[in-house]
């Protein structure tokens, strides 16, 4: 089992101690049992964590995208990103060019930025920003993996309606997990919940954040940040109000939270171009357009 397990370097450097390990199935707890037994060193665990990899292909049909797999959310839900949210990719197939910048807000562990990376072939820029620790790591290894390292930039950045050190609030630590939230432990429905960490951030406005550190304006935002929407664009209001930015795309929930973004958004000189239903009940994506004068 570890020689199929593992890479042919990974298994040769575990060459002298590899008889030790021989489960009589194809039992993960059974491994676990016979490495206690055995008690095998602290090395030779690192050496067996170490070499293990798992890697595989996201369902882009147009490109070949990698992901790391740590997970089984990734495995069920962030290796099939594309099947999820078909709209998301038509929008990005259909609305942005060559020379273009992306804001992917709420990046998570890097599908749809590595989607816009790949389809332009390098020619869109693609600002990644995902403050959840686990999806950071995560996002800067998929990046590295597809070698889009001089294309996509991860920021582990907050965004919202203040400048600021926030409170980010992990509803759990599992990598590709989601339902974190910014502020206040309390979901996108109104719940409150019991936070598995919470941690200090480093929350910024897009407006005072393209100001301080001379960032290029986006023409292109992507909004997944479970119930801190309108936020977030209440602190990119002048770049909401710059003809430079063409279309947003932003996953909100049905009702009076829908009714105020549409209208904030709508003011800023855009219209709802369409909205689709997400496999959550309630949850849409709505994708708006700058208003042709």
């Amino acid at each position: 089992m570890v020689r199929r397990i593992l890479p042919a370097n990974g298994y040769n450097r575990l060459a002298g101690w590899r008889q030790r390990i021989n489960p009589p199935s194809n039992s993960a707890p059974a491994i676990q049992r016979m490495i206690e037994r055995e008690n095998l060193s602290e090395t030779a665990l690192l050496e067996l964590r170490n070499s293990i990899a798992i890697v595989a292909r996201l369902d882009y049909a147009p490109h070949e995208i990698f992901l790391h797999v740590d997970s089984q959310t990734e495995y069920d839900t962030r290796l099939h990103s594309c099947q999820k949210e078909p709209d998301t990719v038509d929008w990005i197939e259909r609305f942005m060019k060559p020379g273009d910048v992306f804001y992917d807000v709420g990046a998570n562990i890097g599908a749809y930025s590595l989607v816009a990376a790949k389809c332009f072939a390098g020619a869109v820029k693609v600002y990644a920003f995902e403050p959840a620790f686990q999806n950071f790591s995560q996002l800067c290894r998929n990046i590295l993996l597809n070698h889009c390292q001089e294309i996509v930039v991860p920021l582990s950045v907050a965004l919202s309606g203040r400048t600021r050190i926030d409170t980010f609030n992990h509803r759990d630590l599992t990598p590709g997990g989601a339902l974190h939230t910014l502020g206040e432990a309390i979901d996108y429905k109104g719940d409150p919940f019991q936070p598995a960490l919470t941690q200090p951030v480093i929350s910024y406005r897009i407006d005072d954040l393209i100001e301080q550190f001379k960032l290029p304006a986006p023409n292109h935002i992507k909004i997944d940040v479970d119930g801190k929407e309108l936020a977030v664009l209440q602190g990119a209001a002048q770049t909401l109000a710059s003809n430079a930015l063409r279309s947003i795309v932003v996953e909100l929930e049905e009702g009076d939270n829908e009714a105020r973004i549409c209208e904030f958004v709508i003011s800023k000189g855009f219209q709802l171009e369409a909205s689709h239903h997400r496999r959550t009940p309630r949850m849409l994506n709505c994708i708006f357009s700058r208003k042709k004068c």
